[in-house]
C-alpha cells in the first residue's frame, strides 16, 4: 500500500472514530457546542450538535475528493500524491484536535 493510500485510510478512520465516539455520548452533550473558536467568546461560537455530523460527512466528502484529486494530478510522481494527502490529513488532526477539546471540555475528561 502506498503512503497516500494508508493516509487516505487513516484520515477516514479518524473522522469515522469522531463520529462514533459522538454518537455514544450523543444524550451528554449539550444542545450547542463551542466550533468557532476564531470568533470572540459566546453565541458566535456556538453551533448546533447535530451541524458536526454534517461537518464529519463533509469531511469523509472532501477526503474522497482530495484521494480523487490526488491520484489524478499524480499518476506518475507519488511525490505529488503524497503531499497532496499530507495536506488533507493534517486538516483531519486539526479537526480532530477541536473535537478532542470539546469532548474533554463537556464530558470532563
Amino acid at each position: 500500500m502506498t503512503t497516500s493510500k494508508t493516509l487516505f485510510w487513516i484520515a477516514a478512520l479518524i473522522v469515522l472514530l469522531m463520529c462514533g465516539v459522538m454518537a455514544l455520548f450523543w444524550n451528554k452533550l449539550p444542545p450547542q457546542l463551542p466550533w468557532f473558536y476564531s470568533f470572540p467568546w459566546g453565541e458566535r461560537q456556538l453551533v448546533n450538535k447535530i451541524w458536526l455530523i454534517w461537518i464529519f460527512l463533509g469531511m469523509e466528502i472532501v477526503l474522497f475528493l482530495t484521494r480523487l484529486l490526488a491520484n489524478w494530478a499524480g499518476k506518475e510522481d507519488t511525490t505529488v500524491q503524497n503531499t497532496i494527502m499530507i495536506g488533507v490529513f493534517l486538516a483531519v488532526i486539526l479537526m480532530f484536535a477541536s473535537f478532542s477539546r470539546i469532548m474533554i471540555i463537556f464530558l470532563n475528561l
